[in-house]
């Protein structure tokens, strides 16, 4: 199985293997596209390898990991509009923990996107994880390790993804099969962040939320408040798109703050953007900005009113000085 960059994550799980030392409970967390749903597959292909050199990928408990076939690999299920993970499936897992492994010594739940996993969700998991059996291991993954419980974060391992380097973002890219014009493109708009590089390539609604997202910050530039709310309620005609906009014109306005504090640490999907927003914001509008699209994103998973949302984000960025 093949792994572009992390190797921070890689080498860890590899030493506690090899000292004996594995953990029981994992957090691995970062944002979209970093491969954090890749690298838990390489950890449950780690903890069941039949081989020596773990993993080999070519044995059948490998294959079955990777084939998500494994009897003693199980994925809970989400449910809800929001997508967490339910009470009742929690301890459904709780029970199922202590029914031994049906194929090997290990046995490995994987609870991937638990962004909204509620409170309730994660009291009920947090027993299991305090006193796990032997064989038991538990791998959590979200955008942030902030959406989970202290009491949890400390009885897990918190591991987070990072952005490959230019080169190994071209290299992952092309072994996919992905045509080096078009990669090219995709990484001046996602640089190391090779799931939304892929992405980029094969999905329209990506280009077009890009596209948005330069014309909003060009609004913001030109102060054109007109085009602004325009191109806003253009984006606020779905809500996944509107949030995956706020959240690149947030990465703007960062990169415009780093501009000003004179670092090439770009993030975003708009550099010359983010270079023009320097010449016309002061760092406390920047912070004023941030917190006004960083507040819009919120509202939006509370059922606020689009329209109203998107009205509203209008006048405080046109306010910000």
């Amino acid at each position: 199985m093949k792994i572009y960059g992390n190797e921070h994550l890689i080498s860890t799980f590899q030493n506690m293997m090899k000292t004996g030392r594995m953990a029981h409970s994992f957090l691995i967390y970062g944002e979209k596209g970093l491969g954090k749903k890749q690298i838990a597959r390489y950890l449950t292909m780690l903890l069941v390898c039949e081989s020596e050199e773990k993993p080999c990928g070519r044995c059948r408990a490998c294959i079955n990991a990777q084939n998500n076939t494994h009897p003693d690999i199980i994925y809970a299920e989400h449910s809800g509009k929001l997508g967490g993970f339910s009470v009742d499936t929690i301890r459904n897992i709780c029970t199922d923990a202590y029914i031994h492994p049906n194929n090997s010594d290990t046995k490995i739940y994987v609870l991937t996107d638990a962004d909204n996993i509620t409170v309730q969700a994660q009291n009920s998991l947090l027993k299991l994880i305090e006193e796990p059996p032997s064989y038991a291991y538990f791998i959590l993954t979200a955008l942030s390790k902030n959406v989970f419980l202290d009491t949890i974060i400390s009885r897990a391992v918190s591991l987070s993804v990072s952005q490959t380097d230019t080169d190994t973002t071209l290299e992952a890219l092309s072994y996919y099969g992905i045509p080096q014009e078009q990669a090219n493109e995709a990484v001046t708009c996602f640089d190391g962040n090779i799931g939304m590089c892929m992405a980029y390539t094969s999905e329209n609604e990506l280009k077009n939320a890009v596209q948005l997202t330069k014309q909003i910050t060009d609004c913001i530039i030109n102060r054109d408040e007109y085009a602004l709310l325009y191109a806003l309620t253009e984006a606020s005609t779905d809500k996944a798109l509107l949030k995956n906009i706020l959240v690149m014109l947030d990465k703007i306005i960062r990169d415009s703050l780093a501009v000003k504090y004179q670092s090439e640490s770009f993030m975003s999907c708009y550099r010359q953007g983010a270079k023009k927003l320097a010449e016309t914001l002061t760092v406390r509008t920047c912070g004023e900005l941030h917190r006004a699209v960083t507040d819009s994103y919120m509202l939006i998973d509370r059922n606020v009113n689009i329209k109203l949302i998107v009205s509203s984000l209008c006048g405080e960025i046109m306010t910000c000085r």
